[in-house]
């Protein structure tokens, strides 16, 4: 059980770890090692877990997202998501132009969007919402609700059209996914004020 605890503090510590340092303006985007060696170290620590959670005969990864062929999907919108999400709103304290705050805005609502739909179905197919379906069982109009139907195909439609446009609009020339310092400023220099119109390099 120790190496369990420890694998999973581990886990936990590596999560905030690489939060902090590959958030919007962290150490990671200086040193690009840092950055890929942070995610590398989450990874690798999720999969040691893992690994000993099917040595020991507990609930591994493959278990809890296999119980259906379209679980697993759902639950990498969901993270995905997660991630647009709170790097977006995470990306709006240091930007700098108005078109900036709006390419970070429209992030979050991809963000945010992606995960509600996504977060339904994970818990529609783990059948945490069964005592609704059950309160519904006498409608035969709300049976549509329910996964691995028509309704589910329909949803994961609209999320796939949800993030072609978010793709299209977030790593377009200027916007918030297209910047490569971590610090809101594109290849190009839109989304920050031109450091020539001030005549100097800045403090």
């Amino acid at each position: 059980k120790l190496e369990g605890y420890t694998l999973l503090v581990h886990v936990l510590w590596w999560t905030f770890g690489t939060a902090f340092m590959t958030k919007a303006g962290g150490i990671a985007y200086e040193a690009l090692n840092v950055y890929f060696s942070s995610w590398a170290s989450l990874f690798s620590s999720i999969h040691l877990l893992d690994l000993w959670g099917g040595e020991k005969d507990v609930l591994t990864i493959r278990e809890l997202t296999r119980l259906s062929i379209t679980l697993p999907a759902w639950w990498a919108v969901f993270w995905s998501s997660i991630v647009t999400f709170a790097s977006a709103a995470d990306a709006i304290r240091i930007v700098q132009t108005p078109s900036a705050k709006k390419s970070c805005e429209f992030a979050v609502a991809v963000g945010v969007i992606s995960a509600i739909v996504s977060a339904f179905f994970i818990l529609q197919h783990y059948e945490f919402l069964t005592c609704c379906c059950r309160c519904c069982e006498g409608f035969e109009t709300m049976k549509w609700l329910s996964y691995g139907g028509w309704f589910e195909l329909a949803c994961s439609l609209l999320v796939n059209l949800w993030f072609i446009i978010g793709v299209d609009q977030l790593t377009s020339a200027g916007q918030i996914s297209s910047t490569i310092t971590g610090e809101g400023k594109s290849a190009f220099g839109i989304l920050w004020d031109d450091e020539g119109k001030d005549g100097g390099d800045g403090d």
